[in-house]
């Protein structure tokens, strides 16, 4: 049982670093960026 759960632990680290890569790279492709969205909303623009 304590080796299903260290498994099932250290899995969870290849799983999350996968799913913080996808989102990054989602938040990448939109254009514009949500730093310069931010910005334009600040300036009035958008």
């Amino acid at each position: 049982m304590l080796g299903y759960i260290l498994r099932r632990l250290l899995l969870i680290i290849p799983t999350l670093l996968c799913i913080l890569l996808v989102n990054f790279f989602i938040v990448q492709a939109a254009p514009g960026g949500p730093v310069e969205q931010a910005i334009a909303r600040l300036q009035g623009i958008g």
